[in-house]
């Protein structure tokens, strides 16, 4: 009896010990299961930026199937190409001396016609120099001295004119080009050697005050209603992490940063919300009651990372794993 007493006890402690591990078994391929999905992701399949994907980015993957059309412009499509003007900026006459036949000499009686070419290009591009010159008066009457007014913007001993400020602005701000590369920009093309970083900032965050009544009523459009896009992007500020929110639809876009990532708007009022599904994105309008359909590049990669996890872990575990 002690024997068997003994081996019950021996195959309870096994069975205990079998659950234990088939226990820890599940955990961890529940975990392993986690991580390859986490593995898997990509800027393709998720909401990584594409900054994240290193070296290993995945080869471009189109989402549109094939039309049956063949590649290039379709019949009925109105091309558009570079076209004669009727009033060109400069005439160049070009003459012959003699027959290209006989070699026999031509003269002005002997032209028939004209064949018309045209170049367009840029004018050569150098930087003009305005001088301004205010007259000084001395009144005979009261002997006082009097100074003519100078120009609106001409403020300074020297300095750089508005369309030398508004080009800098645009590549700053528009093509997106660094302070300094603006610089370099402006130096190679116009000579502008002694224009510096800070002036182009000083100039973007001028342009940016004037720009506040556009702003206002960019976002007052916005809020009005209608179908709007809400997104947001990790960027850099003084090195440290900021978000972009945006807020956009057919016409107009608002751009915003906050140093935090759920600084989402919450004073949109009526109409239609697209967004991609993100919690903090819909908690401020989820009792509203307003349709709030997911973007279709959104769906694409959830599309796509659920496809990738299919391959990576097989029919069986993409059921358990759903």
């Amino acid at each position: 009896m002690d024997q068997v007493a003994a081996l019950e006890q021996l195959l309870a402690t096994a069975l205990r010990r079998i659950a234990e591990l088939e226990a820890a078994l599940a955990s961890m391929a529940e975990e392993i299961t986690d991580l390859r999905r986490q593995l898997a992701k990509n800027s393709s399949n998720s909401s990584k930026p594409p900054s994240s994907d290193g070296l290993k980015k995945p080869a471009p993957r189109s989402l549109r199937g094939k039309s049956g059309k063949k590649s290039g412009g379709q019949v009925g499509h109105r091309g558009d190409t570079l076209r004669q003007t009727s009033t060109p900026d400069f005439v160049e006459r070009h003459e012959a001396t003699h027959c290209s036949a006989c070699q026999s000499a031509l003269t002005a009686e002997m032209v028939k016609g004209i064949e018309k070419r045209q170049v367009f290009d840029l004018p050569a591009p150098r930087l003009e120099v305005t001088e301004h010159q205010a007259a000084v008066y001395c009144c005979d009457h009261c002997r006082a001295t009097t100074t003519a007014g100078f120009p609106d913007g001409v403020a300074a001993h020297v300095q750089y004119g508005t369309r030398m400020r508004a080009v800098a602005v645009y590549c700053n701000v528009q093509q997106l080009i660094p302070e300094d590369r603006v610089c370099q920009l402006m130096r190679d093309l116009f000579g502008a050697t002694s224009l510096c970083a800070a002036s182009v900032t000083n100039w973007t965050r001028g342009a940016a005050n004037k720009m506040g009544v556009v702003v206002e009523h960019i976002l007052a459009r916005l809020a009005e209603g209608g179908v709007r896009h809400l997104d947001e992007t990790g960027l850099r500020v003084a090195g440290k992490l900021h978000w972009l929110h945006t807020i956009c639809d057919t016409a107009f876009t608002h751009y915003r940063i906050s140093a935090k990532r759920g600084a989402v708007p919450t004073f949109l009022t009526g109409g239609t919300i697209i967004h991609d599904h993100w919690k903090t994105l819909l908690r401020p309008y989820e009792r509203s009651g307003r349709p709030r359909p997911l973007r279709g590049a959104s769906l694409a990669r959830t599309q796509g990372h659920r496809r990738d996890r299919k391959r990576a872990l097989g029919d069986g575990d993409e059921r358990s794993a759903s």
